[in-house]
């Protein structure tokens, strides 16, 4: 299949929709960062032991950090990054023989500072430890629990009390799901957390930059953002991907995994989730889209 030929895998208002996606998480990125900042510089002046339960600010910040890297693994899997880096070194070297307008001087940044980037194998090594790989042929804990959670969250409406609330059993299963999840990534994260997530998606964010320009996106022989991608992905990282599978999963991930950070302080008590809350159209969101990768994973496909 020739690049010009490749299907055009996410509508206008679907790539729309990433760049709200990306927004949100680089805001919760810097929230993050900032409050993780802001305990370091505590610390100094006061050490004090933990409490008993595992909420504090801290545990917060760290789960809001973790959001977003959740959605930029799912980009990374989709390919985003590693395209942008390829095409950007074939600009520089040479390989690449276009004119390319008004991104030139982003694609000459974005090359200049490649060097002060996770680089792919930090950024995979760093995802697969806190979400586990899509190539294991076990499935990590993080997606078992993810499951759970999703399926909990998915099934609210069981056991309903009438009107707009679950019941109580229903409830329930929401909040150990949660509280098993949340233990998950807390015992996975800490550390450079936080200041991961925001260079990460602050690379992300310059990539699509680059790839919104309709000069890049002629140079490699596609017409819009993710025909650019795949085809880059395909010519030189011999690699296809449905990309749009994985952006959903990565949106709603991010959906799920933001909303149990703002809803940690609830996990010691009961929680009152309303069957209209955003959350559980992200959780069947994310059953369907990770359904979809699972069995591709499991055929050999991308």
């Amino acid at each position: 299949m020739t690049a010009a030929a490749l299907p055009d895998v996410l509508r206008p208002a679907e790539t729309a929709t990433l760049l709200a996606a990306l927004a949100e998480a680089l805001a919760s990125a810097e929230r993050a960062q900032t409050r993780a900042v802001a305990l370091a510089l505590d610390a100094i002046g006061d050490i004090a032991l933990p409490d008993a339960t595992p909420v504090t600010a801290d545990d917060q910040a760290l789960i809001r950090a973790i959001a977003p890297l959740y959605l930029a693994a799912q980009l990374e899997e989709a390919e985003l990054l590693p395209a942008v880096e390829a095409l950007t070194g074939l600009a520089i070297s040479g390989g690449l023989q276009a004119d390319l307008g008004g991104a030139a001087p982003l694609v000459q940044s974005f090359w200049q500072q490649r060097n002060d980037r996770f680089h792919a194998t930090e950024r995979r090594a760093l995802f697969a430890r806190l979400f586990g790989s899509d190539d294991a042929e076990v499935v990590a804990p993080f997606e078992n629990l993810m499951i759970d959670l999703s399926e909990a969250l998915y099934k609210l409406d069981e056991e309903s009390l009438g009107g707009n609330v679950a019941g109580p059993h229903a409830q329930t299963r929401v909040l150990i799901a949660a509280r098993a999840l949340a233990a998950n990534l807390l015992e996975k994260g800490g550390g450079m957390t936080p200041f991961a997530a925001k260079e990460i998606l602050a690379a992300i964010q310059s990539a699509v930059q680059i790839l919104q320009h309709t000069e890049v996106q002629r140079a490699v022989g596609g017409h819009s953002l993710w025909t650019a991608v795949r085809a880059v992905a395909s010519r030189y990282l011999h690699v296809t991907r449905d990309s749009a599978v994985f952006v959903t999963r990565g949106k709603s991930g991010l959906t799920i995994l933001s909303w149990l950070a703002d809803s940690l302080p609830l996990l010691n008590d009961r929680m009152q989730i309303t069957l209209e809350h955003p959350v559980i159209a992200a959780a069947t969101e994310w059953l369907q889209a990770s359904l979809t990768v699972r069995e591709s994973s499991s055929h050999g496909g991308a």
